[in-house]
């Protein structure tokens, strides 16, 4: 963890780019910036980090990127970054996978045509994925699939999203396995209760696909090290 005198807050850090406070929260949602810890609700950033992403991220700005394709991008020097440091990396740098494996995501939805579509982008980014139509399937096909990540709306028929994240949370065998509530129900009390049941992220409908996948990739970093992955 930081040092203490290193970390800053959200206003800081948007002093730091010269942009307001919600661009810089546009930036922590693409997982171009990373909280580094907490002090209550508010968010702590690392000084000499942000210094580092503000220099690199104008360069990338000037070749025209967009804020997916910049995310992407810084995700890359950080994995070379760590394959230098550690012993080499089974897949290329920016791979989805874990060794020779695609990274496995299930999506439970019972709307295919909202299912569909986001199958279709993950897999062109080289996902593995799965599908669930309602959430007595989502909680066989976790056990019987063993994905990485649930994507999971919460209308669900026969078992609704918050009980199958608190199910798969509340068992040993699922509990680490990372969850985004992606759903249409996004008043505060229902966000504040998908995460009280257990959820990693919440995304709301409708939404980017580029900005989906920076969720996802932001909640992998987030939890690499206690998976081990």
């Amino acid at each position: 963890m930081p040092d203490s005198n290193q970390l800053i807050d959200i206003q800081e850090v948007a002093d730091t780019f010269g942009k307001s406070v919600e661009s810089i929260r546009k930036y922590k949602n693409f997982g171009i910036i990373r909280v580094s810890d907490k002090r209550g609700n508010k968010d702590l950033f690392d000084r000499g980090e942000i210094l580092q992403i503000r220099d690199r991220l104008h360069e990338l700005r000037l070749r025209g990127l967009s804020l997916a394709q910049i995310a992407d991008q810084l995700d890359l020097v950080q994995q070379e970054a760590q394959t230098s440091a550690a012993r080499p990396a089974a897949n290329p740098p920016g791979s989805v996978g874990t060794g020779d494996r695609p990274y496995r995501i299930l999506i439970v939805d019972d709307e295919e045509q909202v299912r569909m579509p986001m199958r279709e982008y993950l897999e062109g980014l080289g996902y593995a994925v799965s599908e669930a139509g309602d959430g007595e399937e989502a909680l066989g096909k976790t056990f019987t699939e063993k994905p990485q990540m649930i994507l999971l709306d919460l209308r669900l028929p026969k078992v609704d999203g918050y009980q199958v994240c608190q199910t798969l949370k509340g068992n040993p065998i699922t509990a680490a396995i990372p969850i985004i509530m992606v759903t249409a129900l996004d008043t505060t009390p229902q966000k504040v209760k998908g995460i009280e049941s257990g959820a990693d992220d919440y995304v709301s409908k409708p939404f980017d696909l580029d900005e989906l996948a920076a969720r996802i990739r932001m909640v992998r970093r987030r939890l690499q090290p206690a998976l081990g992955t």
